[in-house]
């Protein structure tokens, strides 16, 4: 039982320090966003939920995420060139290529298809 406290205690003393998680040295860069639906006059920008996020590198690699009911996803990215591609069904997908250095943030709109 003072084993558990013991524990207990020094979890609770680490969360309480502010930090937050680090990346290990060495992790693929960290791609962030938003995708939202296409902004119509008087309507605003309203977020998308589980929107497919898919980055692929030049070696045919991917890595995917699904956005939150916020609309924001994370994904991690390989340094160099990559096509990232957001879809869903009932919306047109969009692509974005670019070279990643560093942790990213790429925001999408999408269209609905029916337009």
């Amino acid at each position: 039982m003072a084993v558990c406290l013991a524990v207990l205690s020094s979890c609770a003393a680490l969360g309480a320090c502010g930090g937050s998680p680090v990346a290990p040295a060495g992790a693929p860069p960290l791609l962030t966003g938003y995708v939202y639906k296409v902004m119509l006059p008087g309507a605003g920008e309203p977020p998308i939920a589980d929107v497919l996020i898919t980055v692929t590198d030049d070696d045919g690699a991917e890595s995917s995420a699904r956005t939150d009911d916020a609309g924001f996803y994370s994904v991690r990215a390989a340094v160099g060139a990559v096509v990232v591609t957001a879809s869903k069904d009932g919306y047109k997908t969009r692509e974005a290529r670019f070279e990643v250095s560093d942790s990213t943030v790429l925001n999408f709109s999408l269209r609905p298809s029916a337009e």
